[in-house]
């Protein structure tokens, strides 16, 4: 009976710990915003490119929770009419949407390229730049996303 309790005990304390590691912030406004795009995909970025860190800043000088290039965040504000301060945490999600719909359609709806496209650039993508690390990064994403789905299945 002790030996069930202690394992019971450390599965408890392991979920736990992946709750705090995956937190589920800002499902509610991703939800809002990401339409035709699940939001713990959005949520499983965020995690990969700052996990979730509202002032993150890159070596490249990328910024936010979905660390956007300026130049990106610029050409997104003039190219949908995007309003807002991007280095905001909600407009800088807004804005990480928007580019990854962006590119989502600018490959036919390839979304393993689209994710790709979003850490290396389409014109790197494109040109076959990168590759080894666009490949590594989705595979992130999407491992990031499945625990993120298994921790929050509910939604």
């Amino acid at each position: 009976m002790r030996s069930l309790f202690l394992c019971f005990l450390l599965v408890l304390m392991f979920l736990v710990n992946l709750y705090r590691t995956f937190p589920d912030n800002y499902y509610e406004f991703i939800s809002n915003y990401s339409y035709d795009i699940d939001p713990r995909l959005v949520q499983s970025i965020i995690w990969v490119e700052s996990n979730f860190n509202e002032k993150a800043v890159s070596p490249a000088g990328a910024f936010g929770l979905m660390q956007l290039m300026p130049s990106t965040a610029e050409w997104l504000q003039e190219r949908f009419s995007l309003d807002g301060n991007f280095q905001d945490p909600e407009c800088n999600i807004l804005y990480g949407i928007f580019y990854l719909r962006f590119l989502r359609d600018l490959y036919g709806g390839d979304m393993d390229k689209a994710i790709m496209a979003y850490n290396v650039g389409p014109t790197a993508l494109r040109k076959g730049k990168n590759l080894e690390s666009a490949r590594r990064y989705l595979k992130k994403v999407k491992r990031t996303y499945l625990i993120y789905r298994f921790l929050y299945h509910e939604r």
